[in-house]
Parts: structure tokens; C-alpha cells; sequence
């Protein structure tokens, strides 16, 4: 197997397993990537944090392994923040198993240089017992402006419990958010993140990301949201809750996190795990397995059912698609001018069958199907699903397809749906094609 599929402009690994985003963060300028890791095997082992920095969030650098297990496990999920006297801290799972075979799992800080570069155990780890739940993993620390303290978020079974500090060492349970909100499978509720975000209004919402694995949208992993309002102890829920919100309606989009920014932001930067549980340990990859997303700015939009969270490529990120020097790498802008019952073909890679239709549902409403077939030895890799959402007002439906050896990234309606998904076609590198009134059209870079 070659390095056919390896993007050209989404992180990988150079070898080993990789998975969830970690400890996302900008310092003086440069932004770190740490990941879950096994360095020794492309399937997933014993967890370490990898590391890599960018500039420009496309182009990366793979560092040093940052993490490695130690005496209170291996190395879970987490995050990383800069304090107001500029000290860099991690905080991360330790996780090991029980005599009896189950899992336990406990948080604990490190302290490292400002070029994260060296990395030094916090002597008192760790800092969060496990109060008792089987999964309590992937913190997520956030400073909190408000109320002057540290919010650490945690994973407790189906609920996220929130946690409050002045130190990052001492923490206190504020409370929990979940029950009866949004959706909930066999799987816990992980991987989660809390931004502020500026409403149209002018008002600061809060958006409480989670990641589900399995029960998404589409088979599988998948990345939910709630929109609301959190004081600095407890998260409040905006809509009823009932209400399912997706980060992105793909089968490939899990365990999204944001970089923390000193001062923060109100168009934070989210990347995801561009796999699913399902089938991510049977990916037809060589001598790594797994890639990131690209980073997506996070922003809040008014549509008619509400707020919802829009998303946009950064300009910077967006700019490495321009070079023909990047063969099956390519991005793509569609106006699509349907009439009620007109539909809109997608063909990928040389392939017969279309990969996404694109239709006019109605005056206001509008889908796209995808789809996918099933390859040998990944049975559950094939879908045919329906993402549907309302139609623009002036009657046209933007899309942008960021294409990248495989990894399809679908952006519609402004940045209101995203249908991210992985393939393995026999050849990467051959251009798409629209189909629409019986005719057939090559799309073109930009």
C-alpha cells in the first residue's frame, strides 16, 4: 500500500494511530495540535499525545511525542491553556483498568515550556479523583471571565459535569448538564467543549459541544451541540430538549475541539477526527491511520428555526487549495439555481454513481443525500442518507467541496451544513463532475 490516500492538506501522523484532537491551543503565534496517539501501531494501543504546529492551520509540523503512559495510566483526552502570567498547562485522562477489569479513569495537570517542548508531571496528580463513574475522561478546561476561575468539563457517563478552579490544581464540582437533553446512546457523552459565541443580536450565547459515539446523526460517532447560557456554575439549555443540533451531518467529523487563545475569540477554531468508530480501525491506510478535519471558525447564525452554528475554512487554510502543484487536492464553489423538484448531481473521482444529490425539496426547504458504497473488509462504511435544511432566501444554495485525496469536506447554505466523509475511490486524484438536466460538467479548482 502506498501513500495514495495520505492528504495533502489535512494533519495525519507520519506513522502510528491517531484519533481525537488534543490540547489545542495558540502561543505567541503558533498553533499546537496534540492528539491521541500510538506511535507504534496503526491501530489503537496504549495512548500517548502527539504534537504538531502550524502557522497557517493546513500546512503542520509533527513534534516530539508530548505524552507518554505513566504510573496512573495512559494518556486519554484533554486540553491546554495559558494562565495570565503566560505559564502553558495540559490537563489530561489518566486512564488504566481495575483488577476486575473495568475501566478507571482520573484527570491530571502539566506544566510545560511556553515552546511545549518539555513537559513535567504535576507532583500532586492527580487533580480530579474519579468520583465514581466508569467513563470520566477528555477534560476540557476553559478560563471563565465572568466569575474569575477556571471551568474544567468532564465526561461523567451521559452527562458532561462541570468543575471550578483558581489554580488549576484544587477543583470543585459545580454541576452536570445532560439528562434528558438532546440525544443519548449505549456510548457516553464525550469530548467536550464550551465557547462563547456573539449572536447577530449582540449577546454572548453558549455553545456546549459533545461528542456521541455511536448514536449520530448518520451511523455511528457524530458531534452534537446545544445552544444557551452558562453563569460560570451550571450550563441552561436555550431550546427544548428534545432539540438535536449537529456540529456537521458526515459520518467523519468526531470529538471536535477548539484552540484556546489568550484573550479569546469570537470566532473560535474548532478541528474534529475526521473518522468514525465504526470503521476507523479498517481505514485503507498504509503506515498511519487517521486524519484531521480542517479548522473551521465557529459562528452563530439566525435562521427560522432559530440560532444555529455556522462554520467557515479560515482564509489561511483556504488559500493552500489554490496550487495545482497538489494533485487530488481541490476546492470547489457551486451556485446551485433549482427549481421546486430539481435535483443536483455530485460525482467523485472519476466514479458512474453520484456521491451527493443535491434537491429542491420545496419554496423553503431543501437536501442532500449521500452516499457511499460499502468497500471489502469495512461493511459498515457504505451509507445512503438524507441531510435536509432550509433553502436561502434569494433562492440559491451556495456549496464549497474541499477535496483533499479522499477527504471530502461539504459546506451549504452559508456554512449551515457540513457533511463531511471519508472515501477510498481507485483514483484519488481524478477530478468531480456535476450532473444537471442531462448534462455533465467538470468542476474546477476554486
Amino acid at each position: 500500500m502506498t501513500e495514495k490516500f495520505r492528504p495533502n492538506l489535512h494533519f495525519s501522523p507520519r506513522a502510528g494511530w491517531m484519533n481525537d484532537p488534543n490540547g489545542m491551543i495558540r502561543v505567541d503565534g503558533v498553533w499546537h495540535l496534540f492528539f491521541q496517539h500510538d506511535p507504534d501501531s496503526t491501530l489503537h494501543g496504549p495512548m500517548h499525545w502527539g504534537h504538531a504546529t502550524s502557522k497557517d492551520l493546513v500546512h503542520w509540523q509533527e513534534q516530539q511525542v508530548a505524552l507518554y503512559p505513566g504510573a496512573l495510566g495512559t494518556c486519554f483526552s484533554g486540553s491546554a491553556v495559558e494562565t495570565t502570567e503566560g505559564a502553558i498547562k495540559l490537563l489530561y485522562t489518566a486512564h488504566s483498568t481495575t483488577a476486575a477489569g473495568e475501566d478507571y479513569q482520573v484527570q491530571c495537570l502539566v506544566h510545560a515550556d511556553r515552546a511545549l517542548a518539555r513537559f513535567e508531571n504535576h507532583p500532586a496528580n492527580p487533580v480530579v479523583p474519579n468520583p465514581g463513574f466508569t467513563a470520566f475522561r477528555d477534560p476540557k478546561v476553559i478560563w471563565h471571565e465572568p466569575s474569575q476561575r477556571w471551568i474544567m468539563l468532564v465526561t461523567e457517563g451521559q452527562s458532561i459535569g462541570f468543575y471550578g478552579s483558581d489554580d488549576l490544581e484544587r477543583w470543585t464540582h459545580l454541576s452536570s448538564f445532560g439528562e434528558t437533553h438532546g440525544r443519548h446512546s449505549p456510548g457516553p457523552w464525550e469530548c467536550p467543549d464550551l465557547v462563547p459565541l456573539l449572536a447577530p443580536n449582540g449577546e454572548i450565547q453558549w455553545v456546549l459541544i459533545v461528542g456521541l459515539n455511536p448514536g449520530g446523526y448518520a451511523p455511528g460517532s457524530g458531534t452534537q451541540y446545544f445552544i444557551g447560557h452558562f453563569d460560570g456554575t451550571a450550563f441552561t439549555n436555550a431550546n427544548p430538549p428534545e432539540t438535536e443540533l449537529w456540529l456537521d451531518y458526515g459520518r467523519d467529523y468526531y470529538a471536535a475541539q477548539t484552540f484556546f487563545e489568550t484573550g479569546g475569540t469570537q470566532r473560535p477554531t474548532a478541528i474534529a477526527w475526521a473518522s468514525n468508530w465504526l470503521y476507523a480501525k479498517q481505514t485503507k491506510t498504509a503506515a498511519f491511520r487517521g486524519v484531521m478535519s480542517l479548522p473551521r471558525e465557529l459562528r452563530l447564525a439566525a435562521t427560522p428555526d432559530g440560532l444555529r452554528v455556522a462554520a467557515h475554512v479560515p482564509a489561511s487554510a483556504e488559500a493552500g487549495f489554490g496550487s495545482a502543484a497538489l494533485p487530488g487536492t481541490s476546492r470547489v464553489d457551486l451556485m446551485a439555481d433549482l427549481a421546486v423538484g430539481e435535483e443536483m448531481a455530485i460525482v467523485l473521482f472519476g466514479e458512474e454513481e453520484p456521491h451527493f444529490v443535491v434537491r429542491r425539496d420545496s419554496s423553503e426547504r431543501g437536501s442532500i443525500r449521500t452516499i457511499r458504497q460499502a468497500i471489502a473488509g469495512m461493511d459498515q462504511f457504505g451509507h445512503d442518507y438524507v441531510v435536509d435544511f432550509f433553502w436561502p432566501a434569494d433562492d440559491v444554495l451556495d456549496l464549497t467541496l474541499f477535496i483533499d485525496r479522499g477527504l471530502v469536506e461539504l459546506s451549504a447554505a452559508d456554512g449551515l451544513v457540513w457533511i463531511t466523509n471519508l472515501f477510498y475511490p481507485a483514483d484519488p486524484e481524478a477530478p468531480p463532475v456535476m450532473r444537471n438536466m442531462g448534462q455533465t460538467q467538470e468542476l474546477t479548482n476554486g
